[in-house]
């Protein structure tokens, strides 16, 4: 995948959080797939940075 395609995905996902402002289960639902995306690009790519990624969609919040 590519920087663009990253980016791409963060977006859709920050655009999600926008919409769902507010009503914290969808929020935590939305922030537990950006996770676990990140999770699975850096394994796929290690020089892949999941902390941009995560602040890109719009969270830092850690839910498990």
């Amino acid at each position: 995948m590519t920087r663009k395609d990253y980016e791409l995905i963060a977006k859709a996902i920050a655009e999600a959080f926008e919409w769902e402002q507010g009503k914290t289960e969808r929020e935590h639902a939305i922030s537990r797939v950006a996770h676990i995306l990140a999770n699975s690009l850096r394994n796929d790519n290690p020089r892949f940075n999941e902390d941009r990624f995560l602040k890109a969609c719009g969270t830092t919040l850690i839910v498990r």
